[in-house]
């Protein structure tokens, strides 16, 4: 561990970019509304409404995701910085025992 080049704040992850849950949600959903509406007899108004919660389910699931990405992200950074806040601890009690066995008064 050397002191003079602690450790600085970890940088954030990269953002990443939206990844079209909505979309891919969007078109299963239009299929499956396609063939549903197809049996009831209205296949547009079927693939529309597919389309609709399709896009709500990804949406929702692209959200998810990427809290929990973020939340790992935290978890990481938390343990680095208890990681470094560990081995500076470790350096200090060494740097006052050697200068207490030197006869100096570390407070």
């Amino acid at each position: 561990y050397n002191p003079a080049a602690a450790p600085t704040a970890a940088s954030p992850p990269p953002q990443t970019g939206p990844q079209g849950g909505a979309v891919r949600g969007a078109a299963r959903g239009a299929l499956v509304g396609v063939t549903v509406g197809a049996i009831a007899g209205d296949a547009g108004k079927g693939a529309a409404m597919g389309a609709a919660g399709g896009g709500l389910l990804g949406g929702m699931r692209q959200r998810d995701h990427q809290k929990q990405e973020q939340m790992a992200a935290q978890q990481k950074a938390q343990q680095q910085a208890a990681a470094a806040q560990k081995m500076k601890d470790t350096f200090n009690r060494g740097y006052e025992a050697c200068l207490e066995a030197k006869g100096y008064t570390v407070k």
